[in-house]
């Protein structure tokens, strides 16, 4: 009897925990081991490198077939899965991924693939803009809106990411007055830039002074007197031409003084480097973009090489090979035509506007010079890449938020619209 009851006992248990397993949820669907879904690998995708929406094929075992549940992504930005198999997923590359690994998420698995190179192309736009008349500086504001210094109309002005241009400092009188939006005066101002706080900085070159307009409008002498090269007190230094100025996330002011470059700091101005003291002496400074660790990218008057100035006062050469032309590639082995204005990026990247080449180029990080945009015509034609073309360009500013390029056309008074993607 007692030997009935054990054999019962037994198939009523080994019956349970049968249904149990077959009833039993495995999580995603797929191949599955004796202990849950296996982990899954990659082995391979293909293209490696593409630009946003490219169709990639990552191929490798164990996927699941359910696309929703293999969250794959790119460089940390999550792609859209279209079609899966246990071996194949395809995927489409997200917009402004930028280049890193591939990552595969099966539930609780996750697993690292090769590295895409993200290709971003460069489309070129113009802006409807009127009412500019020889633009020279140009700067972004926190809120996307373009600052420019309207050199001959000798006011500085906003103009919107739709184009729609207002003046809002300067009475269009050539002279030195501060004061009041509607009644102060610049002298053919060809610089602009944009403090942490949104107030605006000016590089009053002939007026031998950096000027600033607050976010209340009201324009006051930031720093400089009379032409000359004394440091000291903001209220007493002196300038000889503080032309192109930058400002970093501190509110420290980096000014281009003919050779000079001057730093506005705490009230105080002190000279960073004299151009003269270089191995072929450089008569002027006429474009500056700062690092967060306030290093110093800078172009001369001849426009032949981008310069880097260190904090701790080192001076060399960036990128260009010191003569006249156009050549990409290795920065020691580049060329530029005349480059003029300078900029950053937010991936770190240099931009360099590169006038008498009708091109836009970049340094990257790694120090490889390329074109981003222009095909080295003198005309307007919007695009992408290099089937677009620039009229002489001449400044450059960079909105952090959205990525987008702009890029100033002053002999033809335009501003371009380089959208990244």
């Amino acid at each position: 009897m007692a030997m009935r009851i054990s054999i019962a006992l037994f198939a009523m248990i080994f019956f349970i925990a049968s249904c149990s397993k077959s009833g039993s949820s495995s999580g995603p669907s797929g191949p599955t081991g004796p202990t849950g879904p296996t982990t899954p690998t990659i082995t391979s995708i293909s293209p490696d490198s593409g630009v946003y929406n490219t169709t990639v094929t990552v191929t490798g075992t164990n996927f699941s077939t359910t696309t929703g549940d293999d969250l794959v992504t790119f460089n940390g930005t999550t792609a859209t899965v279209s079609a899966a198999t246990a071996t194949q997923l395809t995927v489409t590359v997200p917009k402004g991924a930028g280049t890193g690994t591939i990552k595969l998420t099966i539930g609780s698995n996750t697993i690292t693939g090769p590295t895409f190179t993200y290709l971003f192309t460069y489309t070129v736009s113009t802006l409807p803009t009127t009412g500019l008349n020889s633009p020279f500086g140009i700067a972004v504001d926190t809120a996307g809106n373009i600052i420019v210094a309207d050199d001959l109309n000798n006011q500085i002005k906003t103009v919107t990411p739709a184009g729609a241009v207002t003046a809002i400092v300067g009475s269009g009188t050539p002279g030195f007055m501060n004061g009041g939006a509607a009644t102060a005066e610049f002298l053919d101002p060809p610089s602009v830039a944009v403090d942490p706080m949104d107030n605006i900085l000016v590089g009053d070159a002939f007026n031998y002074k950096v000027r600033e307009i607050s976010t209340a409008g009201i324009v006051s002498t930031f720093a400089g007197t009379t032409s000359g090269e004394m440091n000291g007190s903001a209220a007493t230094a002196q300038f000889y031409s503080p032309a192109f100025l930058t400002v970093d996330a501190a509110d420290n002011v980096f000014v281009c003084d003919a050779k000079y470059v001057r730093e506005i700091s705490g009230g105080s101005v002190s000279t960073l480097y004299d151009g003269s003291t270089y191995s072929t002496q450089l008569n002027s400074f006429t474009g500056v973009a700062v690092t967060p660790g306030d290093t110093l990218f800078l172009l001369d008057n001849d426009g032949w090489n981008v310069y880097q100035l260190t904090p701790a006062g080192v001076f060399t050469v960036l990128a260009g090979s010191g003569a006249p032309a156009y050549q990409d590639g290795p920065a020691a082995k580049a060329s530029f035509g005349l480059a003029t204005a300078v900029a950053l990026d937010a991936l770190g990247d240099i931009l360099v506007v590169d006038e008498s080449n009708q091109r836009i180029r970049m340094i990257s990080p790694a120090g490889i010079v390329s074109t981003i945009a222009g095909s080295g015509a003198a005309a307007d034609m919007d695009g992408t890449g290099m089937a677009a073309e620039f009229y002489y360009p001449h400044g450059i500013a960079v909105d952090k938020k959205s990525g987008n390029i702009y890029v100033l056309e002053p002999m033809s008074n335009r501003i371009r619209k380089i959208t990244v993607e």
